[in-house]
């Protein structure tokens, strides 16, 4: 028998990592579908299936014109229809974060095609509980280069207007969610819970782990950079941006933590969601958020709060490369100095590597080192 699962998120729930976890599984059980480049298959399924594709924010940011974007759906259908038939007497798998925001009529069209070519479809989700979904919304959002404003609850997501809409489309004994609770998967991995749910054998090597939490430092650090320290500077690319984070890592060690004085009200304020949530999963979403503590995060100028400690860390990474009288006194400077340290790293990238290089640069470190 061909089946379809097709796996909507939620978003901020480990979808990316089991999608590059199950890109190219193909056995005699399971096929994880070819759409595109990407094992995220949320432009594609969005395109094939969204009344007006082009407002997809991959293709906003793109710049693609009503050609391009008719060409891609032409290239996905092509696609879509050829993993169909290789997945015959298979499990074919559909996973993409953003199918969990199609409209009604869409996802109508989208289960009157799947039914058409499959002999069951399922929709499978995990429900990330609000103060969890709300914080790693906005690390996400400052991640990716978000720095515009600062209204967590817009963060907030409607359980009942997400996963209520799939329960009608669908019907309510084919849309199946978990509650997304790492404590609770094993090895506290979502890939290995997904995949044990489903009866996928993957190999321990093939699982990993992406879009991890990040530390309250780097946040501060990039969201100040985004909102004052920019100087001028081109947007950073998905790479840059990885790049950016990673030289930034010795500076973290705090885990990011949203206030309970600006949680609190958002909880109040759609209880009766979470309550219509809560029944519908068979378990609670309750999560124990205390009181305000120090380092908590209450507003934007929790964030851009010069720390020294975090100041003096930043100019040790950039070393002889931190510019001259600049001391990260004020959050303009802050951002001054991981400008500096972007624009360094491109540099560094730029110039051509040797092992002399290499070995003059190990040297001169130790040599600073005995000397201290």
């Amino acid at each position: 028998m061909t089946r379809c699962i097709v796996h909507i998120g939620m978003h901020r729930t480990g979808s990316t990592s089991i999608q590059h976890s199950l890109r190219g599984i193909s056995d005699d059980q399971f096929l994880y579908a070819r759409l595109g480049d990407d094992p995220n298959h949320s432009l594609a399924i969005h395109s094939l299936f969204a009344p007006q594709p082009e407002r997809h924010h991959l293709h906003k940011r793109d710049c693609a014109d009503m050609a391009t974007v008719s060409d891609y759906i032409t290239k996905m259908r092509a696609e879509f229809d050829l993993a169909v038939s290789d997945a015959k007497g298979r499990t074919l798998i559909i996973s993409g974060e953003d199918i969990s925001a199609l409209p009604r009529d869409s996802l109508v069209k989208l289960r009157e095609e799947f039914e058409g070519q499959f002999e069951d479809v399922t929709v499978v989700g995990y429900v990330r509980a609000p103060t969890g979904l709300i914080t790693s919304s906005f690390q996400h959002r400052v991640s990716m280069g978000a720095a515009d404003r600062f209204h967590l609850d817009r963060q907030y997501r409607s359980y009942k207007g997400t996963f209520g809409l799939f329960d009608e489309v669908f019907g309510r004994e084919k849309v199946k969610l978990w509650k997304f609770d790492i404590a609770r998967f094993p090895e506290g991995c979502v890939v290995r819970d997904f995949c044990a749910r489903l009866g996928i054998d993957l190999p321990s090597e093939r699982r990993v782990r992406l879009n991890e939490s990040l530390p309250r430092q780097i946040i501060a650090l990039l969201y100040t950079y985004y909102k004052v320290g920019m100087n001028g500077g081109s947007v950073l690319t998905g790479p840059e941006r990885k790049k950016l984070i990673d030289c930034l890592t010795p500076v973290g060690c705090e885990a990011f933590r949203l206030s309970a004085d600006v949680i609190k009200p958002i909880l109040k304020k759609h209880h009766a969601d979470i309550a219509w949530m809560e029944e519908r999963l068979g378990q609670s979403l309750h999560e124990e958020i205390g009181e305000h503590r120090a380092g908590d995060i209450r507003d934007e100028s929790d964030l851009l709060r010069v720390d020294p400690t975090v100041t003096a860390k930043l100019i040790a990474l950039l070393g002889d490369n931190a510019p001259t009288g600049i001391r990260g006194e004020t959050p303009e400077e802050v951002g001054r100095l991981v400008h500096t340290l972007r624009e360094t790293e491109i540099q560094q990238r730029k110039k051509p590597w040797s092992i002399t290089a290499y070995l003059v640069t190990k040297v001169t470190s130790l040599f600073r080192y005995f000397l201290r």
